[in-house]
């Protein structure tokens, strides 16, 4: 009877910001060690119904709808594009390019609560998420992202605080 973890699914939650490759490579790792894939999440938050308004009174109706959709698109292309930068550094002999089963670009007004259902959904084992040392009042009173994950899901999450000085070295994130 074998006591470790079973991890072959991996859900790596990703900002595409300047820290995002260096919380990847902990992801990486973790497929490495267990043979597992990973399945690539960005969440878009969503509009207020009050913040809708706002805007569309700005830029028309129902043009945030065609803004929110080009950005789906292209945060999807974003990731691919910084994936194959990362696999490419990385040398010919690793399994980093099938590594990742897929990539989801999802819409949310709590990515919390969409983290947690992607994570059911795509049948992870692990969640891998980054930790921001930078906090505000609203997090404080209401928790972050990453707390609300921790709190919500029903697997383990792995989370990664960037150490200083790290986000130069990462600047084009994953």
């Amino acid at each position: 009877m074998n006591l470790l973890p079973d991890i072959k699914k991996i859900l790596y939650c990703t900002r595409i910001g300047p820290n995002s490759a260096y919380i990847y490579r902990h992801a990486m790792a973790l497929a490495e060690k267990f043979d597992a894939t990973i399945t690539v999440l960005h969440i878009m938050e969503t509009l207020t119904a009050d913040q809708e308004a706002l805007i569309n009174g700005y830029i028309g109706p129902d043009s945030i709808h065609d803004v929110v959709e080009h950005e789906e698109q292209d945060s999807a292309a974003r990731i691919k594009q910084h994936l194959q930068n990362f696999c490419s550094k990385l040398g010919d002999d690793n399994s980093c390019s099938y590594r990742v089963e897929k990539i989801i670009v999802a819409e949310s007004h709590s990515p919390a609560e969409e983290i947690v259902k992607q994570s059911v959904a795509t049948g992870a084992d692990v969640i891998v998420i980054g930790a921001h040392a930078e906090s505000s009042i609203l997090d404080a009173l209401l928790g972050s992202t990453t707390s609300k994950v921790i709190r919500k899901a029903a697997i383990p999450v792995f989370v990664v605080q960037v150490p200083a000085g790290e986000q130069e070295l990462t600047a084009s994130g994953i």
